[in-house]
């Protein structure tokens, strides 16, 4: 037989109401108190029922998960992510409700909290969270937010494969960002490192420019088709995303290259089956969610704002 609420308030010795209230992130619980709870949860075996928890607590029950304007839910990456939450959210109690861009102002209404990915500099949709005094926790850079935030070593991981590019005899780096028209122009966080640790190795690193399709897979297959006048100038290549790689990589073998002998290719993420033969910076996806959950409680409770930068490490495999 499944345990009950009150087993868990008998077993770790607080009321059945503050068992609920710890599970619920609500702010009056002290932090030691919720962590004693959950252990005996998960000692137990205890998992919130989901459906009870909405009828309850109705909008606030949901999490919701925002996209950018230029993140598709069908990404690899967004899928691997909105599981992950999705699953760790479940085992709590609570829902993951998918918000798209152009939904996010009425979404605010129906959530009890919100995950913002995709997100760039003064982000319109962490402000309106704040107005809103909707707790938030981003994933992603935005140097003008002092609130909640996680994101994987990104400018680290992009600085490993330079120096590995480096390390392996390459002498000419190409750089391919993932570029978006509301970027303004502004090269992102893992490209932007990768540039300058080449620099400093001497690589003579070059930004391709921006050709921007429906995916990253088929905008990857379009620079390098772009780029072909000057492509066979380097002999290195590394793209901010490994659905970017994976179609610069077909490009380059369908213009003759040989992958990795004439030209090297590294990606970014280490997505599961995608990237079975990729050399790219793993990040790990789980973690990641099991932070911005951590984070989501703790901005529920109130507490002051952290910013969590997770560890990452290089790949090495056969494109590079």
């Amino acid at each position: 037989m499944s345990p009950t609420l009150a087993d868990i308030a008998a077993a770790s010795g607080y009321s059945t109401a503050t068992v609920s209230r710890a599970l619920r992130g609500d702010a009056a619980v002290k932090p030691e108190t919720r962590a004693a709870v959950l252990k005996m949860c998960a000692k137990l075996g205890y998992k919130p029922s989901v459906g009870g928890r909405i009828l309850v607590q109705g909008a606030s029950a949901f999490v919701g998960l925002s996209l950018g304007r230029t993140d598709h839910a069908t990404a690899r990456y967004v899928s691997l992510l909105h599981q992950a939450l999705s699953q760790q959210l479940t085992e709590t109690g609570w829902a993951l409700r998918l918000v798209g861009s152009e939904d996010f102002t009425s979404s605010l209404s129906s959530v009890g909290a919100m995950i913002i990915i995709g997100t760039k500099n003064d982000d319109p949709r962490i402000q309106l969270c704040r107005e809103q005094g909707l707790p938030n926790v981003s994933i992603g850079h935005d140097s003008s937010n002092t609130g909640f935030s996680v994101v994987p070593d990104d400018g680290g991981g992009a600085r490993l494969v330079a120096r590995h590019f480096a390390r392996t005899g390459r002498k000419k780096m190409a750089i391919m960002p993932s570029w978006h028209p509301e970027d303004d122009g502004i090269v992102r966080v893992r490209a932007a490192a990768c540039l300058d640790e080449g620099k400093k190795l001497g690589l003579h690193p070059e930004l391709l420019g921006p050709v921007n399709s429906l995916t990253s897979t088929l905008d990857g297959y379009r620079s390098i088709n772009a780029a072909r006048n000057k492509i066979s100038g380097f002999d290195c290549l590394f793209c901010e995303t490994d659905e970017h790689a994976i179609g610069a990589r077909a490009a380059l073998v369908d213009s003759g290259f040989q992958v990795p002998r004439d030209i090297a290719v590294a990606g970014f993420d280490d997505l599961p089956d995608l990237s079975a033969d990729l050399t790219t910076v793993r990040q790990d996806i789980p973690r990641l969610a099991a932070t911005a959950l951590e984070l989501v409680s703790k901005a529920r409770r109130r507490e002051p704002p952290q910013q969590v930068v997770l560890p990452v490490e290089l790949v090495v495999r056969k494109s590079g």
